[in-house]
C-alpha cells in the first residue's frame, strides 16, 4: 500500500462520490409455461410431422433451469408424435470425450429420467463443407441424421476473448454441434 500511496502523492485526483446502480432483471415466474407460449408463438413446431427424430442440442454455458427447459421441449415435441433426443453440443467441454459431456449434463441436471427422452452423446461428426478459406465446417452425427435440430442456448460475452460471435446460436452450431473438431478448427 505504500507504494501505491507514494506513486499517487502527486497526483491531483478528481472529486469523486460512491453510487450505487441497479439494473432492472425481469423474472420469469413459469419457465415452462413461456417456453410453450414462445414455442406455440414462433409457428415452429407446426412443422413436426409424427415419426421425426429431432436432437435438442444441449450446451454447457449454466443456463439456469436448463433441466425444465430441455423437458418442456421434449413434451412438447413428443405432444406432435416427434421422437426427441438430447445431444451435448458443447465442443471440447467434459474432456472431448462422449462420457464427460454426458457427465456435464448429468452436473446440470439433464439426465434420460429428468426431460423424458435419451441423451445421445458422440463425438463423431460429419463434414458438411468447407469455408471459402478451405476450414472444415463439422456437425454431431447424430444431430446430422436427425430430421431436425432444436438449439437450446444462452448468449452472453465469452469468458476467453470477444468477437463477432462470441457465444450462442453461431457458438453452439459451429462450435457445440462440431464436437472437438469444430472446436478445434
Amino acid at each position: 500500500m505504500d507504494i501505491i500511496k507514494a506513486l499517487l502523492q502527486n497526483v491531483a485526483l478528481p472529486r469523486m462520490v460512491k453510487i450505487r446502480q441497479t439494473f432492472p432483471a425481469a423474472e420469469i415466474a413459469d419457465v415452462p409455461t413461456a417456453l410453450r407460449d414462445a414455442l406455440a408463438q414462433s409457428g415452429q413446431l407446426d412443422r413436426i410431422q409424427p415419426g421425426m427424430r429431432i436432437a435438442i442440442a444441449a450446451g454447457s454455458r449454466g443456463i439456469d433451469q436448463i433441466p425444465a427447459l430441455v423437458r418442456t421441449t421434449v413434451t412438447e415435441l413428443k405432444k406432435r408424435g416427434a421422437e426427441p433426443f438430447v445431444i451435448p453440443a458443447m465442443g471440447s467441454h467434459g474432456g472431448a470425450t462422449a462420457t464427460g459431456q454426458t457427465e456435464v449434463l448429468v452436473h446440470l441436471g439433464v439426465t434420460e429420467e429428468t426431460v423424458g427422452c435419451p441423451i445421445v452423446s458422440s463425438m463423431e461428426v460429419v463434414e458438411l463443407s468447407r469455408l471459402a478459406n478451405g476450414l472444415p465446417v463439422y456437425i454431431d452425427k447424430h444431430a446430422y441424421e436427425a430430421d431436425g435440430i432444436v438449439l437450446i442456448n444462452r448468449i452472453k460475452p465469452h469468458t476467453a476473448f470477444r468477437g463477432p460471435n462470441e457465444s450462442g446460436l453461431a457458438k453452439m452450431i459451429a462450435i457445440g454441434l462440431g464436437k472437438q473438431k469444430g472446436a478445434e478448427t
